[in-house]
């Protein structure tokens, strides 16, 4: 299990009510996928929330965390681009025949991909857009983790300096 560290959020972004909290409701929205429009704004918007909480030193995490988080959204982003791109080819109405159901059933598919604000496309880059920001904040929180990791070390030295030196 990875280890993070929290201290206090930043005063623009709302501070978890339970610890990990911000990481749990980014990724119930990652789960729900784009299907799901409420779902997608929640992953922009949770995306944003760490990034902001991570920006103000209030969100760390150490290498192992970050690698595995990492990995995960780079999994996501290396795979946006194909899926938006076989999303536009289902948003172009396919001749799929002369009857009123192939018509129908073209007309179907360019609605599921990119008919209005809630359909599929729209919604992954939704989630590209809060994935990105909370890749972004994994790289601050692992600054933030070595900036408090070479603090305490610092800390230390300086104690054994003070001992050796009484």
């Amino acid at each position: 299990m990875a280890d993070t560290e929290f201290g206090p959020p930043p005063s623009s972004a709302t501070p978890p009510t339970v610890p990990g909290e911000a990481g749990s409701d980014f990724l119930s929205g990652v789960l729900a996928g784009p299907t799901d429009s409420a779902a997608a704004k929640q992953v922009q918007t949770e995306g944003a929330h760490l990034k902001a909480l991570a920006e103000g030193q209030g969100f760390a995490i150490n290498e192992e965390g970050h690698q595995a988080y990492a990995k995960a959204c780079d999994f996501f982003l290396q795979g946006y681009t194909r899926m938006a791109d076989d999303l536009r080819i289902l948003a172009s109405k396919a001749a799929m025949g002369s009857s009123t159901y192939a018509h129908s059933v073209a007309e179907f598919n360019v609605k599921v991909a990119n008919g209005d604000p809630e359909s599929m496309l729209p919604n992954i880059d939704l989630m590209r857009k809060g994935i990105e920001q909370a890749r972004e904040a994994l790289d601050i929180a692992l600054k933030n983790y070595k900036q408090a990791d070479d603090s305490h070390s610092i800390s230390f030295a300086e104690m054994n300096r003070k001992i050796e030196n009484s």
